[in-house]
């Protein structure tokens, strides 16, 4: 079925089809009639031609780091929520904290047709920059502060800054630190030196106290938390910088007869699901994932809209979680 097909048993020209199907101005009349046939033929206009036409392909790019962690459901839910609201389909790539591999999809977006995307990122490499800077679309990032683009993220620094304070308040004076790498801005450096500032103002030296780095997986802080332990240092208090590690640090301690919170205060970062299912409840930060989705899809979409909108930067809140194990 074609629009010269429709406009003929609609009895109006190809033309009155072609703004009816763009929302142009037309009378009611011819509208109705339109509007008639297309039910009655069940017409879907092709996708093909609507993109030619408009030169929007109503697809958005996205890319995780990781689509099983803790914060990428939430995100995806967001940006899923407002694209659905917009017709816009979109098309999601998974890195698995895979640098060269997320570097290859950020090519493959390149010489794909979609009208923006949005980037999920840990690491911002100078080569990511390189290859987002080559893109025909708007760019989005989530997760991390960017000059250059758009971008989404959390206050990382000042909510370890008070996790941190919160847990020497505690009355503990012996604390341990499980982080990730640093290369990430914002669970890396930013948490580390939220963690940095509290000690320093307990007359604290960060260096001095036991330290770990961890990937972001339950496994990994586990044996994270094994190391701390052979070190035979005395520890009464541990921050980690996602609650996946510290669920790790709390099995680990667990498996060598240690009670948390009773032996070891524990706190993490994210407030995912894990973190209230554990019993007693993880002491965390809540971090409004889904909203940083729902910001992305709209900044993402804003810029679609008028390619000359300014960049805009938005932090976003955070709320303490003062539960059991803290």
């Amino acid at each position: 079925m074609t629009i010269s097909e429709i406009a003929k048993m609609a009895g109006v020209s190809s033309a009155a089809v072609s703004r009816y199907l763009n929302n142009g101005s037309l009378s009611q009349q011819k509208r109705e009639c339109i509007a008639k046939v297309i039910e009655e033929t069940n017409y879907q206009p092709s996708e093909y031609a609507r993109t030619m036409r408009t030169k929007k392909t109503k697809r958005i790019g996205v890319i995780v780091p990781q689509i099983d962690s803790e914060s990428s459901p939430e995100i995806l839910s967001g940006i899923g929520s407002v694209m659905d609201q917009m017709n816009y389909h979109v098309l999601l790539m998974d890195s698995n904290r895979c640098l060269s591999k997320e570097l290859r999809m950020l090519e493959t977006f390149q010489q794909s047709q979609v009208d923006g995307l949005i980037l999920a990122a840990s690491v911002l490499t100078e080569e990511h920059m390189r290859l987002l800077g080559q893109m025909q679309c708007p760019v989005v990032i989530v997760g991390q502060k960017c000059e250059e683009y758009s971008c989404v993220y959390h206050n990382d620094f000042q909510a370890s800054y008070e996790m941190m304070k919160y847990l020497l308040k505690s009355g503990n004076t012996y604390p341990a630190y499980i982080g990730v790498n640093r290369r990430d801005l914002a669970a890396g450096l930013n948490r580390y030196l939220g963690v940095k500032k509290a000690l320093e103002e307990a007359d604290i030296v960060m260096e001095t106290i036991p330290c770990e780095e961890a990937d972001f997986t339950m496994q990994s802080g586990k044996e994270a938390m094994r190391r701390l332990l052979m070190t035979g240092r005395k520890i009464d208090c541990l921050f980690c910088a996602t609650d996946m590690i510290a669920v790790g640090a709390i099995t680990c301690l667990r498996e060598h007869g240690l009670c948390v919170p009773e032996d070891i205060r524990i706190s993490g970062i994210g407030h995912g699901l894990v973190a209230d299912i554990l019993t007693p409840q993880l002491t965390t930060v809540h971090f409004h994932y889904r909203t940083s989705g729902l910001e992305a899809a709209r900044l993402i979409l804003e810029q679609i809209q008028n390619p000359q909108a300014e960049k805009k930067s938005r932090m976003l809140s955070y709320r303490m979680m003062f539960q059991g194990t803290a």
